[in-house]
């Protein structure tokens, strides 16, 4: 074999370890895309879910409070609650920040299947007007002034 075509060959080889190569990171990165957009998907999804237990413990406490003939604090489930004048929940006494109170509000009333989720970021709302639950883009409005539960994503 002269000189050249052993030349030629190596070249060659070298060429096909790079289209491997290049190859190899293109499906690693097209997997990597598709568990994102999964995971972001199945967070969505889980978030939901939570939001309509959430919404439905709020509804529960909202009757309770329309039962008792509106007080202010309503004792339920070994747990004293404070209410807006509207009668929606506001938080676990005794009361403390209103981001603190969200946080209590939300593990309360979600217990267990809280904390079977990635932690979750919890803020009172810049208007003071409820409590926002979510991570990354998938978000969960709880609003006092109806007790709605708004999903934005």
């Amino acid at each position: 074999m002269s000189r050249q075509s052993e030349q030629d060959e190596r070249w060659l080889g070298g060429y096909r370890r790079a289209v491997a190569a290049v190859l190899l990171l293109v499906i690693i990165a097209s997997l990597a895309l598709s568990y994102r957009n999964h995971r972001e998907e199945a967070l969505a999804v889980s978030l939901s879910l939570l939001g309509e237990q959430f919404a439905e413990r709020t509804q529960r406490l909202h009757g309770l409070w329309l039962e008792q003939r509106r007080p202010e604090q309503v004792y339920a489930q070994g747990v004293a609650w404070q209410f807006d004048e509207r009668g929606w929940p506001l938080g676990v006494l005794p009361l403390q920040s209103p981001s603190d109170n969200c946080r209590q509000l939300w593990l309360t009333l979600l217990g267990q299947e809280a904390q079977s989720m990635p932690t979750l970021q919890v803020l009172a709302s810049r208007d003071g007007g409820g409590c926002e639950f979510g991570w990354e883009t998938n978000w969960l409005i709880y609003r006092f002034s109806d007790g709605r539960v708004l999903f934005r994503s």
